[in-house]
């Protein structure tokens, strides 16, 4: 079992907040910097393409 860095309490997991004072890993902050991530290396664009790229497939398929 882990403990919680805020008040020493046992919790489950490491990323799972405390059940004692609810203090842990902030999905909203996680998003956000998973986002600013994607968007700053340009993966978005790569999925994009990815995408579009197996729809022309699919249809070259069912033609």
């Amino acid at each position: 079992m882990a403990t919680c860095e805020k008040c020493g309490g046992r919790k489950r997991r490491r990323p799972r907040s405390c059940p004692r004072c609810r203090s842990g890993a902030d999905r909203a902050e996680t998003g956000a910097d998973v986002a600013e991530l994607v968007v700053e290396t340009g993966l978005l664009g790569w999925v994009g393409r990815g995408v579009t790229g197996m729809m022309r497939l699919v249809l070259r398929v069912l033609d």
